[in-house]
Parts: C-alpha cells; sequence; structure tokens
C-alpha cells in the first residue's frame, strides 16, 4: 500500500527535520507564511542540544481531504540543558500528536499537542507529591 502525497509529505518531513535534526528542510515543508517556520531555529535548536538523539517513530498517519493527522513518539536522551535544567543522562520518552494543513504539497498551517509536562517530569525538573503525602 502507499501512501499519499500529503501521508508522505509529512512523513518525510518528520524523518527529515525530527530524525535526521535538518532543520533548513523545514525550508523545503513549510509554506512562507507557516507561524513555526518564524521560530524553528530558536525552537529546534536548543532542543536538539537538549535531546541529541531524540528520534520519531510514526505511530499513526491519517488523511482526509487536505489534512493528515500524525501521532509520535519520541525517544531521546537528555545529554544537553533543557529549560534551564542540566543534563540527567535519562532516557525519555514524549508523544505527539500534530495536525498538518497541506496546499500545493507544502504545509501551511499545523498544530501540535506534545506532553511536555510529563517531559519535564522525567528530567525531574518538576515532581508531584502524591496528594495523601504530609
Amino acid at each position: 500500500m502507499s501512501l499519499s502525497t500529503n501521508k508522505a509529505l509529512v512523513k518525510s518531513y518528520v524523518e527529515e527535520v525530527f530524525n535526521n535534526h535538518d532543520i533548513s528542510a523545514t525550508d523545503k515543508y513549510l509554506a512562507e507564511n507557516e507561524k513555526f517556520k518564524k521560530f524553528k531555529e530558536s525552537s529546534l535548536t536548543p532542543f536538539f542540544t537538549a535531546f541529541p538523539d531524540i528520534h520519531a517513530d510514526i505511530e499513526h498517519i491519517v488523511e482526509e481531504d487536505n489534512l493528515v493527522v500524525v501521532f509520535l513518539n519520541f525517544t531521546a536522551t537528555h545529554r544537553g540543558v533543557f529549560q534551564g535544567r542540566p543534563p540527567t543522562n535519562k532516557t525519555v520518552n514524549t508523544r505527539s500528536a500534530g495536525l498538518y494543513k497541506i496546499e500545493n504539497e507544502k504545509i501551511v498551517e499545523h498544530w501540535d499537542v506534545v506532553d511536555r509536562l510529563d517531559l519535564l517530569q522525567q528530567i525531574g525538573a518538576i515532581t508531584f507529591k502524591q496528594a495523601n503525602q504530609e
């Protein structure tokens, strides 16, 4: 079974940008008006520095019309400063869901839901005490 053009575009985007850590590849995939394009270096560079071996596995990818939904499972090792937190060398796992709008073979809009709270817990940046603890 072959992937549709839009699914293949999103899959290739995930592979090149997130798995190959090629920030410049966003120029190939994102339309000029896509908001993330403006923040790519300021947001991805520190993330790739903190988690240099990050890898995203596609769990699900679904398409309807010009919309593609992709569920990603990220694994990485915390080897650099992340949000002020020094490296812990802990292996982390986090998931995300992204909705991509495709027009003329470019991502023109996208929305992500990422469980950052879980990621911060895994590196020890935040902790939660049991409600019944005194």
